[in-house]
């Protein structure tokens, strides 16, 4: 062999060496498993159960914090009202007999169907165990530690997050650190009273519907209830039962021809007046709007809710203005701190199909699948949709309510974090309940829909 063919064999086999090596290296890099997170829900509603399957499915190391005795959300009915034995505000708003306003199809996450034979509106009961065999499903309850209550959440160096929470029954406070933090809490726990002169003057029994929970309380009591919405209804005709006289205040709709208002009042309960906005309060009723003036015993708000996070600290930068939380792109991530996430901030009607497409479109960003916007690409995004919504006559109370927008909204999650659409049909059928609800308030839940494919259902009347 000669020097030459020595030297090129020589080079031939360090090339070979550097070949191997670079493999060898570029494998192991391919094969470095992903971080394990450190993952804090707050809230065991039907929003905190729709991020955790994920999450959970993953791998990453989840705790879910709930400050009630039992998980569900809303949907675990308690007789206590204000606050319970920890000096804690009671979180549910359930009160006994309550149905969904919403047929089943829309409240049950896509995958995991109600079982058949579940009613058209099912009652409070039939939800809640809906929810358990979804948690038992995905192995979520032992994630769960009831009667924790979260009092703090700080963001702190190398993106992470402190959070104190209160082990209620011990009464010990333990400070965690988290890589993210769900904000999973809902929004009808803080009840919205309306601003209404002379309020403090009533000397009679005044409550919000968050704290009402049978109607054997107001046994032969006269009573003003005020409020446009489901509950106002169905505690309207509840008290129907065993009250001596009901008015229900509704505000007076614009351009209301004299016929519409006499359908309205010909959709009430027995015993149960129609009137309009309440002028103001005295010692013992309240004068209208009209000029009228009745006397009551007790008076019920069935007026909403606020959104609130008593736990953020103001360092989160997340801020709630009149309902409007912000700064959050596309209702979720919060923009300051990308590694906070909401869900469950829209009012849609597809409630529990929302929250898992909401958990499947942030799930893209938390395993690096796909890459959030900058910061001012989010902040842009933000007041692009805030100036769409209010060009339409939405209000701020209302910025996150969204009606006919909805389809629009969901498009853009699945478009962008490249997922499955929550079918048309969804929506539709939202459409069509609500304006059963608003032509026949006292019959709706008596309608029974069928989905047929994606883009199409049939409804027919059901007898329960």
């Amino acid at each position: 062999m000669t020097r030459f063919s020595t030297i090129r064999a020589i080079i031939f086999e360090l090339f070979t060496a550097f070949l191997v090596i670079n493999q060898i290296n570029s494998a192991a890099v391919n094969t470095e498993k992903p971080p394990v997170l450190n993952v804090a829900i707050i809230g065991a509603g039907t929003s905190g159960l729709a991020i955790s399957r994920y999450l959970l499915a993953e791998k990453y190391n989840v705790t879910i914090y709930e400050q009630s005795e039992q998980f569900g959300g809303i949907w675990w009915y308690t007789d206590k009202t204000g606050k319970d034995q920890y000096g804690v505000g009671v979180h549910s708003a359930m009160y006994q007999g309550l149905r969904t306003n919403l047929p089943h199809q829309l409240m049950e996450f896509p995958d995991f169907p109600y079982p058949n034979g579940t009613i058209p509106y099912p009652p409070q009961a039939d939800v809640l165990n809906y929810l358990h065999s979804y948690a038992d499903h995905y192995d979520i309850k032992k994630h769960i530690k009831l009667n924790h209550l979260v009092i703090r959440v700080l963001p702190i160096e190398d993106d992470k997050w402190e959070v104190i929470v209160k082990d209620l029954p011990n009464n010990e406070f333990q400070t965690l650190t988290y890589d993210y933090v769900f904000v999973c809490n809902g929004h009808f726990s803080s009840p919205r009273y309306p601003s209404i002169p002379g309020i403090k003057e009533f000397e009679g029994k005044m409550l919000h519907s968050h704290d009402y929970r049978k109607p054997e309380s107001f046994q032969d009591e006269s009573v003003l209830v005020i409020g446009l919405g489901p509950s106002g209804m169905d505690i309207t005709g509840q008290l129907s039962k065993v009250a001596t006289r009901i008015t229900f205040s509704q505000f007076k709709r614009p351009n209301e021809t004299k016929e519409e208002r006499e359908h309205r009042k010909s959709l009430l309960p027995p015993k149960t007046t129609l009137q309009d906005d309440v002028k103001r309060f005295t010692t013992n009723g309240a004068e209208f709007i009209d000029g009228t003036h009745e006397t009551f015993s007790a008076v019920i708000f069935a007026t909403g809710y606020n959104f609130t996070y008593p736990f953020l600290s103001v360092d989160t930068g997340v801020q709630v203005d009149e309902n409007c939380v912000s700064p959050l792109y596309k209702q979720i991530f919060n923009i300051e701190y990308p590694t906070m996430v909401f869900i469950g901030v829209p009012f849609t009607a597809c409630t529990t199909r929302v929250y898992d497409l909401q958990a499947r479109f942030a799930m893209k960003f938390i395993t690096g699948q796909k890459e959030l916007p900058s910061k001012s690409e989010m902040y842009s995004d933000m007041q692009f949709q805030l100036k769409e919504h209010y060009g339409k006559g939405y209000r701020k109370r209302y910025t996150h309510y969204l009606g006919k927008e909805q389809k629009e909204y969901f498009k853009q999650l699945s478009e962008i974090a490249d997922i499955d659409n929550i079918p048309s049909v969804m929506a539709d059928m939202h459409y069509d309940a609500r304006a059963t609800i608003l032509k026949d308030p006292a019959e709706f839940r008596k309608y029974k829909y069928t989905i047929i494919d994606d883009n199409t259902f049939t409804k027919e009347r059901h007898e329960d």
